[in-house]
């Protein structure tokens, strides 16, 4: 699977318009700053502690975008709250930079201010780009079908679960059934949403909603 924002880049992929949808499009910016963030979580970048982040491992994640927010975050200094890294991501338009990177690595084509799938359906022959199709497939398997998913597959559903983004992968008829295995999946009970308290804070900011 791709990472967390750049999947929801191209679940938010309008492929007919070749534009986000438009009813997503206003909220899509801070949701994937927040899942820039979330990736840089999975990827034990950092902690968060009294709602500020504190950098743990200063290696390189091998990704431009995650690379230069997490140097970003060295070059501060010190700790800053996890809501002055959202402004910052949002200020410096990650929905824009997204985009761009995935027309540099071969999974969408820009036509001028269009941006379209290379592939619709299946993956590239030497691997290394995973459709939409094969996206939505794959979550689709996990919550229709009970399949189990990866830690990083759960977080993505988290975020379209909070952001009422089960539309963009569910039929309107899969819809309510949907809803109500992934709220199951990522219910933030007694015992927790099995996602940790940091990933908990930054889907709680991203999505303006309280877990």
């Amino acid at each position: 699977m791709a990472n967390i924002f750049e999947s929801l880049f191209l679940l938010a992929l309008d492929d007919e318009e070749g534009s986000i949808v438009e009813s997503v499009e206003s909220s899509l910016e801070s949701i994937l700053a927040g899942a820039v963030l979330a990736e840089l979580v999975l990827q034990n970048r950092f902690n968060l502690t009294d709602s500020r982040i504190t950098v743990t491992d200063q290696t390189p994640t091998g990704h431009r975008i995650l690379d230069k927010t997490l140097q970003d975050m060295i070059d501060a200094g010190k700790p800053r709250k996890l809501k002055y890294w959202f402004n910052t991501l949002t200020y410096k338009k990650a929905l824009d930079e997204v985009g761009q990177y995935l027309v540099e690595e071969g999974v969408l084509i820009r036509k001028k201010k269009h941006l379209h799938l290379v592939l619709a359906y299946g993956e590239s022959p030497d691997g290394s780009v995973q459709s939409k199709y094969s996206l939505k497939n794959r979550l689709r398997e996990i919550v229709l079908a009970g399949q189990p998913p990866e830690l990083s597959e759960k977080v993505l559903l988290a975020f379209l679960y909070h952001a009422e983004l089960l539309k963009l992968v569910f039929t309107h008829g899969e819809r309510k059934a949907a809803q109500k295995r992934v709220k199951k999946m990522v219910a933030n009970d007694d015992e927790g949403s099995g996602l940790g308290e940091t990933l908990d804070s930054i889907l709680s900011a991203a999505c303006e909603q309280d877990l």
